[in-house]
């Protein structure tokens, strides 16, 4: 398998955020990335795993709704995110807005499921362990095509 060049510098790219991930941010790391409340991860309608919400101060959106780029690795208790592109400091997530809603309007925390946010096109995930799970597969399908790539090209791993 040979990559095209463009590929190549996509795949360099994320192997890159997954070894900056598998360190961990930095307190420097979290102090200049952008923060994303009212998130929620998805799979986009090409596959990709990303984050959905409302971002304050990207360095190229400024404060906008956003989807992220590839989503690499994500420690919600910790309150950060990796994707292919950068850090993100993690707010409130969607899951939690639902359930702040849900009880204003009932009165009710067992009516939370009454509310639900999705993005058109997108399916949300909603399951914690089933999203380690597609990451990890996300990483080891990565390395698999580097390494084939790599291979190709005569170059060492």
């Amino acid at each position: 398998m040979k990559l095209s060049p463009t590929d190549r510098a996509w795949f360099d790219k994320v192997l890159r955020a997954i070894a900056a991930a598998e360190v961990g941010p930095s307190d420097a790391d979290l102090a200049q990335a952008p923060v994303l409340s009212d998130w929620k991860a998805a799979i986009s309608p090409g596959g990709h795993i990303m984050l959905w919400g409302e971002v304050t101060d990207h360095p190229l959106l400024g404060t906008t709704s956003i989807t992220t780029s590839q989503l690499i690795a994500i420690d919600a208790e910790a309150g950060w995110a990796r994707t292919a592109s950068r850090w993100y400091r993690l707010g409130r997530s969607i899951e939690a807005l639902e359930a702040e809603l849900a009880e204003s309007l009932n009165g009710k925390k067992s009516n939370a499921d009454a509310i639900r946010f999705t993005l058109p096109g997108f399916m949300n995930v909603d399951d914690p362990a089933l999203l380690a799970q597609l990451l990890s597969e996300y990483i080891t399908r990565v390395r698999e095509i580097d390494a084939a790539d790599r291979a190709s090209s005569g170059q060492d791993m």
